[in-house]
């Protein structure tokens, strides 16, 4: 009996070393993977958080982004919605914005998530480079009406985000 205690312990502590050097590996994965990406300090706090990043390959993380980007689009709508309550000189701008953002959240997210299961690749990154180009469109309609956006914070997190998602979906290319 005694013979059998040191190996239990000693199988114990193998298997506890094999799953700390798993994690390590999979977050020395995902930083790797930021690495490769224009915002390295935006990409580790969008994947690392997430548990499905923990055995994720290339196409998980890049199905996590691709919901951060859905997040972020349903956030902004929020903050159209309020906006367009309480800022009604700034309408015609926000009604542009809220189809831009419809327009993210539903069909274009959908479709490069399909895209991605799909390994349609390409596809799914032009969806991500749509989004960034969209939400600097939206910043920009405040201008062409003469005014200064409220939204600038959140239209830029969405084209770095986008930007960012969009280089991981490339690494599949």
């Amino acid at each position: 009996m005694k013979l059998s205690s040191p190996l239990t312990i000693l199988l114990y502590l193998l298997i506890l070393l094999q799953t700390l050097c798993s994690a390590m590996t999979d977050i020395q994965f995902v930083e790797n993977t930021c690495n490769n990406t224009p915002s390295p300090d935006l990409c580790l706090p969008t994947l690392l958080p997430n548990p499905e990043s923990d055995n994720a390959d290339l196409t998980g993380l890049a199905l996590i982004g691709v919901s951060t980007v859905y997040d972020k689009g349903l956030e902004i709508l929020h903050q159209v919605d309020e906006l367009l309550n309480s800022r009604v000189e700034l309408t015609s701008a926000l009604v542009y914005c809220s189809e831009v953002y419809h327009a993210v959240v539903d069909p274009q997210v959908p479709s490069s998530k399909e895209a991605l299961h799909r390994g349609v690749f390409r596809s799914a990154e032009s969806v991500m480079a749509d989004t960034a180009v969209e939400s600097e469109a939206c910043e920009k309609s405040f201008g062409e009406h003469g005014q200064t956006s409220p939204m600038t914070d959140s239209n830029n997190s969405m084209t770095d985000v986008a930007n960012v998602v969009g280089a991981i979906i490339r690494m599949l290319l």
